[in-house]
């Protein structure tokens, strides 16, 4: 944001758009795409994308090179913001030598400053600040404005990133005070709002809403809306860090309130509905917490969709411009084959004698040709293998991305079930907490009473009291910190260590939060009333094993879940409300057993059962139950990633088997092996 072109507007969007449909493929045209890209920088990354690349594809085919220059530099500011680094760096570079070489002292400082943000974006600070001051003396040297390239602005963030903020307070003034002298709307707000954050981090607080409230005012003044919404957040982290959770609130719901599209503000909407969740967590308002934990979690995923938007976009642009290459070649050649028939022709006509020689000719032309072709082949085939290559290692951070969304996702429906086994330690602490202030009460004022008077057996009594309650309270409290232990171990996205862990304890845990997990979301937004009987049969003679306690807790989580889905899914349809006995009646049940395995086939093991009487599978769902994606949940119930989760953590994480027994229209088992190391 610090460096997004001021004074944006759509109707400027609009009316360079009708230009460029009037436009010819020539100069004119490569820099109203420039200027496009700049307009939609603030507005909409995907658009200034497409708008950037058509400009440097159109400067290069007819060989404008300063037009090529202009759409490089702002098509790496682009990419700086979409996590496209080394595609950014690599045209900057090219732009930085070009620039050395046709001597273009303010395009070099733009280039300079962008290489040094993305080195920045990298925390690679010091190569950031290396190529910060490199800019800074190509302006100095050429008497370049910070109108043109705002170098006190980068180096400013850079310091404050770096943690140097006396350094970045000394750079932003300046960037602030050059803002105000040429009334540039984004410097501005840009300016305070990184002054705010530097007081912020270093504990001036006076100071950081001093300059919090400046970029407020600036972006209502100066109509830059884009800029407001994460002043305000700023404030809401300020009021947060001085516990002021009722001023969060509010500004938190100010930041909200633009409802803009672009992804600068769906990073602020992320960061505010966090916020705002953790609040009313706080608060003990689950429903509110749940609701903006659903509005982060649309804002990332509307992040990641618009990044995938990109890659496609970017793929479909090569093979567009491989595929425009292409056919241009094959014109040339056309072209060139039609002449030497021409000429071939003639040669005949003139002299029969030439005919032997033109075929000979003809033939070691197409040889050579055809050698040629096969050379250029080999080497499509190679670059087409590169590009998969890329591809694949897409796809897989694209599936790494996926994995967290539904680590994310499981950690939500536990919040209601959490909130619910919380509550009842809590209750006990309050309640012997109360008691005892009766207690200690009672004891002061026997003890006010004069010697002779006092009831020493009594007094006994009241210390004894007060010693049994403090042991109740502190059990208590153990235990609703083992709860809060239990759910952060299972948001934790580290990869945790094995240790020894009660799998009886784990398997009640997630089977009670499970269960009320489901109901809160089920009395939340279902049609139909989720209700079903739940057990636990455990081995008492089960040992501890190493195992990692929050992976294991997810493999409970995703099974149990299923196994509730299916019982409900089944009332649903109808099952448990037969005109038959209540003794026959259909009633949904899921049962998780434990026991201690020990045979020649399988030695020393814990079993762990998950068992339904649930809706059942078919052998074909059996078949594909453990692969990636796949699932038999409607559209927005499941990613089809959660049993495939499971598989990964049993088998390869834990070295251990699942396994699954079903029969449809009368239950579902898993059962999972975890071998006693």
């Amino acid at each position: 944001m610090a460096f997004s072109q001021p004074n944006i507007s759509p109707s400027l969007a609009d009316s360079l758009k009708q230009e460029l449909m009037k436009a010819k493929e020539d100069t004119a045209k490569v820099l109203i795409l420039e200027k496009l890209t700049r307009c939609y920088t603030a507005i909409d990354l995907n658009s200034a994308l497409k708008y950037g690349r058509q400009g440097k594809a159109l400067a290069e085919r007819i060989g404008y090179m300063p037009g090529k220059l202009l759409c490089t530099i702002s098509l790496s500011f682009i990419l700086a913001r979409t996590n496209d680094h080394a595609e950014g760096l690599q045209l900057l570079m090219e732009a930085k030598q070009y620039c050395e070489r046709n001597d273009k002292p303010e395009e070099l400082a733009r280039v300079l400053s962008t290489i040094s943000n993305i080195y920045t974006l990298n925390k690679d600070y010091k190569k950031a600040l290396d190529y910060a001051k490199k800019a800074q003396i190509v302006q100095a040297t050429h008497y370049i404005s910070e109108t043109i390239n705002p170098i006190s602005l980068s180096l400013g963030t850079t310091y404050r990133d770096m943690g140097k903020y006396d350094s970045a307070i000394v750079y932003l003034k300046q960037a602030y005070e050059v803002a105000l002298k040429n009334q540039m709307p984004t410097y501005i707000t840009s300016s305070t709002y990184y002054l705010g954050t530097v007081y912020a981090q270093s504990g001036q607080t006076d100071q950081a809403f001093n300059y919090y409230r400046k970029s407020i005012s600036y972006s209502s003044q100066l109509k830059t809306n884009y800029t407001i919404s994460r002043a305000y957040q700023g404030l809401a982290k300020l009021f947060s860090s001085l516990g002021q959770e009722d001023s969060t609130i509010y500004y938190c719901k100010k930041a909200l309130e633009e409802k803009q599209s672009n992804v600068y503000y769906l990073f602020t909407v992320m960061e505010a509905a966090t916020l705002l969740a953790q609040v009313y967590e706080k608060y003990r308002k689950p429903n509110e917490a749940l609701t903006y934990y659903k509005m982060a979690t649309a804002a990332r995923d509307t992040l990641f969709a618009q990044e995938k938007t990109r890659q496609i976009d970017k793929l479909a642009y090569e093979e567009q411009e491989r595929e425009a290459r292409t056919q241009r070649r094959l014109e040339a050649h056309k072209q060139e084959f039609e002449t030497k028939i021409k000429l071939y022709a003639l040669m005949a006509i003139l002299s029969g004698v030439l005919i032997f020689a033109f075929f000979l000719y003809r033939n070691n032309r197409q040889k050579q040709k055809a050698n040629a072709l096969l050379h250029h082949q080999k080497e499509e085939i190679h670059l087409q293998r590169e590009k998969a290559e890329k591809a694949l290692s897409e796809l897989k951070a694209t599936q790494n991305q996926l994995i967290q969304a539904e680590k994310l996702a499981s950690l939500g429906e536990l919040t209601a079930g959490i909130a619910h086994e919380i509550q009842n330690p809590l209750n006990f602490v309050t309640n012997f907490s109360e008691l005892s202030v009766e207690l200690i009460s009672e004891l002061m004022e026997e003890r006010s009473k004069e010697d002779g008077k006092r009831d020493k057996e009594l007094e006994n009594e009241l210390l004894d009291d007060l010693s049994q309650n403090q042991k109740k309270i502190n059990y208590h409290g153990k235990r609703a910190s083992s709860i809060i232990k239990g759910m952060l171990e299972h948001s934790r996205n580290a990869v945790g260590e094995p240790e020894l862990t009660d799998i009886n304890q784990l398997a009640d845990e997630y089977l009670r939060l499970a269960y009320h997990g489901l109901r809160a979301k089920n009395m939340s937004g279902s049609t139909s009333r989720f209700g079903a009987d739940y057990e636990l049969i455990a081995d008492e003679n089960l040992p501890k094993i190493k195992v990692i306690p929050q992976d294991i807790g997810r493999v409970l989580l995703n099974l149990i879940n299923n196994a509730f889905y299916s019982v409900h899914q089944k009332t649903s349809a109808g099952f448990g409300t037969l005109p038959t006995l209540t003794a026959t009646a259909y009633q949904p049940k899921v049962t998780v057993s434990t026991k201690f395995a020990e045979n020649q086939s399988d030695p020393r093991a814990v079993e762990i059962r998950v068992t339904d009487n649930g809706l059942g599978m078919s052998e074909a769902t059996k078949a594909k139950i453990f692969q990636p994606f796949f699932t038999t949940k409607p559209t927005g119930e499941g990613t089809g990633l959660g049993l495939s989760l499971t598989y990964d953590i049993v088998t390869k994480g834990h070295g251990g088997t699942i396994e699954v027994e079903s029969m449809e229209g009368k239950g579902t088992t898993f059962t999972v092996k975890l071998p006693i190391t």
